[in-house]
């Protein structure tokens, strides 16, 4: 009942009867990560009403409120596949008893009571600045106990401020919710249609780029402090390249779901959206898990502890065993934990009988046998501090398959690090011609439409000749920061590759065959910052023959060839065609552009199925 402004009496409890769930998705296969609980109030009550008034300000009864969220579990929660978020119970400043503290004792009974360990509840403390110290302190005291308790503990509103990042470290929580509301933005520009095409263009892409390097920068924190990042804003789907670019793993937000009292999973559309971005990112690594896999041994949840331990025994070269039902993972014991449980005083007493679905691992990573080797290892490294390490179970048709060690996955990351060094280019740094072939060979091999770009100097002879190989080697440093800056800031979609062949050629792979844009503003860059190198010299310009030529100096000619339909084709006749190309744009005076549309090898070329066209600067 309310008398003068305030709440007294049994009215508190209501304050945190009602509660919804809100979800947390990964944002690399688009799973169900956890559940976050959040009180619901009364809209348009004297509760909420007051609910940001220092007057009337309450917390609800964290019994009461902890009572609703148990009692109401989403079905992941209950079986262990996802984690339970909700309020850290905190000490409130305006408690008349102790009663109205939950204690991590009373969390931990009650949770238990309701099937769940600690490990699976993670308490948020939100990063807001204390009303005064010794509230602060009161805070931190409880954090350390639910923490001893062994519930994970969560940090939410950080921002990417010098005063959030510091208490971030000085917490150390296992995993922060960062806001990213600010991110992906398409920072319109009203004043005009052509400004508005320019805000979506290359204004928008370079904004991405600030935002992935700022995120980059806090998740590359995380990483060394060891703790999960959840983004905290999701609105939108263009918000997911940046987020996935900059290495954050999980989020939550109105475009990934709402807060529903009885919440049925992440919607499909927004599943298959995020699982679309994931492969259109990593459809270039070559490499699937099946390549690593082990066969591995595997158990129903009911085999007793005991026989597991035995299994073990037997087994010693076994770090791992994935336990199936009807040849379907449902979780995973390893070696290494179930020794620690089992090493304590009254470890065998307490566990040597009882199934190993009490003890395992219920929120496995379970990967299909085809999935990209890099994925899986960016998947495996945004995990829990205590799971880094844990294998990773492989399927066949959603059937138990092996297990792959993270040893393997890292081993194999590496070796691969190494051999693409190998093959770049030491002057600019790019792709040389192996990942270049084995790219082509792979993007021809999907069937999907898609563009090669093809860029040569003009007269770099005469230009190396005339300034030296020193200034000879910043032109072609130039050429192909240019060339990158113009796919990444200008191609419509993820996917843009770039590499360099060698000398004063460069390759570029591009998704669709809306390239014809990019590549006229690519000449219009090249030739604004070309004339800084002396590239633009009054002469005489020279030929490869020492010939007196018209040209104004340094110029670039682009073959590009659209390839509507990739049967039949190879790198090696889509070099052939593109040298045809390149002598006719070579027979253009200043930096040009010639390209092909490609349907079938051996077409006539006639007009109906080969248009040619002609862009000089």
């Amino acid at each position: 009942m309310e008398r003068d402004g305030h709440v007294h009496g049994d009215a508190a409890p209501a304050l945190g009867a009602a509660v919804r769930y809100r979800p947390v998705v990964s944002l690399l296969d688009g799973s169900a990560f956890g559940y976050e609980a959040v009180p619901e109030r009364p809209s348009g009550s004297a509760e909420a009403a007051r609910a940001g008034t220092a007057e009337g300000k309450r917390e609800p009864d964290p019994v009461a409120f902890w009572e609703a969220v148990l009692g109401g579990l989403p079905e992941a929660v209950k079986k262990g596949r996802a984690k339970l978020m909700a309020p850290l119970p905190r000490p409130s400043s305006q408690a008349r008893d102790a009663e109205e503290e939950l204690s991590p004792e009373a969390l931990l009974r009650l949770s238990g009571e309701a099937g769940l360990t600690p490990g699976n509840v993670v308490l948020t403390l939100s990063d807001e600045e204390a009303a005064d110290p010794e509230t602060e302190e009161r805070r931190r005291d409880a954090l350390l106990g639910f923490r001893a308790a062994g519930f994970r503990i969560a940090l939410a509103g950080v921002v990417p401020r010098r005063n959030s990042l510091r208490r971030l470290l000085e917490l150390h929580p296992d995993y922060a919710r960062v806001d990213v509301g600010w991110s992906g933005d398409e920072r319109p520009d009203a004043e005009t249609a052509a400004g508005k095409r320019e805000e979506s263009g290359r204004v928008r892409k370079a904004a991405a780029l600030a935002d992935e390097a700022l995120l980059g920068a806090i998740a590359g924190l995380a990483r060394d402090e060891q703790i999960v990042l959840i983004a905290d804003g999701v609105s939108g789907e263009s918000q997911l390249g940046v987020l996935a670019a900059s290495g954050i793993g999980y989020g939550q937000g109105s475009w990934l779901g709402p807060a529903e009292e009885r919440p049925g999973g992440v919607r499909p559309d927004v599943r298959d959206r995020i699982r679309r971005e994931t492969a259109e990112r990593y459809r270039s690594e070559a490499g699937a898990l099946s390549e690593l896999a082990v066969t591995a041994e595997t158990f129903p949840s009911d085999t007793p502890i005991s026989d597991i331990v035995r299994q073990f025994e037997r087994r010693r070269d076994a770090q791992g065993f994935a336990i199936a039902e009807e040849g379907r993972p449902v979780g995973l014991i390893m070696k290494e934990k179930l020794h620690q449980l089992m090493s304590g005083q009254f470890g065998p007493a307490l566990y040597w009988k009882r199934p190993v679905a009490g003890v395992m691992d219920k929120q496995p990573l379970i990967m299909d046998e085809g999935t990209p080797v890099e994925l899986v290892s960016r998947m495996a490294m945004a995990r829990e501090p205590d799971k880094l390490y844990d294998a990773v179970i492989v399927t066949r048709a959603g059937l138990t398959a092996g297990l792959v060690s993270i040893r393997s996955l890292l081993e194999w990351v590496t070796r691969r690090n190494i051999k693409d060094a190998r093959g770049a280019n030491p002057l600019t740094g790019l792709p040389g011609n192996e990942p270049i072939h084995r790219e082509l060979s792979r993007r021809i091999g999907e069937g999907r439409p898609f563009s090669v770009l093809y860029a040569d100097l003009n007269r770099f002879k005469w230009y190396n000749d005339r300034y030296g190989f020193r200034q000879g080697d910043e032109v072609i440093r130039y050429t192909g920061e240019t060339i990158v800056s113009a796919v990444r800031t200008l191609t419509p979609e993820e996917g843009g590759f770039v590499g360099h062949i060698g000398g004063d050629d460069f390759i570029a792979l591009l998704p669709g065959l809306q390239s014809v844009s990019l590549c006229s503003e690519l000449l219009k860059r090249f030739d604004r910052g070309i004339g800084t190198y002396g590239g633009r010299d009054t002469g005489p310009v020279l030929d490869r023959d020492g010939l007196p030529t018209a040209d104004g100096g340094l110029s670039l000619s682009l073959s590009l060839l659209l390839c509507e339909r990739t049967d039949g084709w190879t790198p090696e006749l889509l070099a052939e065609r593109a040298a045809l190309l390149k002598k006719e744009a070579k027979r253009q005076t200043g930096s040009a552009l010639v390209w092909e549309m490609l349907r079938e090898p051996g077409e006539s070329g006639g007009k109906s199925s080969i248009t040619v066209g002609v862009k000089s600067s």
